[in-house]
């Protein structure tokens, strides 16, 4: 181990320490932030998730390959409409 390890093994220790003692104050202080970062991932999870289910349900009824076999297939070909349009939005 060298020197700067150790320096650095002694910082995380002391912060752990002090982490661990003023734990109680910190949880109150904290408390509002955490509640509302939980909210927003528990959101941003939540519409993730909707939006596979929507992507994956349209392609069955489709009769698109859904699994493994989507992903290793060549992309299609882009007609020229739907690139005359892409561009102009």
């Amino acid at each position: 181990m060298t020197r700067s390890e150790f320096g650095y093994f002694c910082a995380g220790a002391a912060a752990g320490a002090l982490g661990h003692a003023f734990y109680p104050q910190l949880k109150e202080k904290l408390a509002p932030y955490m509640a509302g970062a939980a909210v927003f991932a528990q959101q941003a999870f939540g519409d993730a998730m909707k939006n596979a289910v929507e992507t994956v349900e349209g392609m069955q009824r489709a009769s698109e390959p859904v699994g493994a076999d989507f992903f290793t297939q060549q992309p299609a070909a882009e007609s020229p409409a739907s690139a005359s349009a892409r561009g102009a939005a």
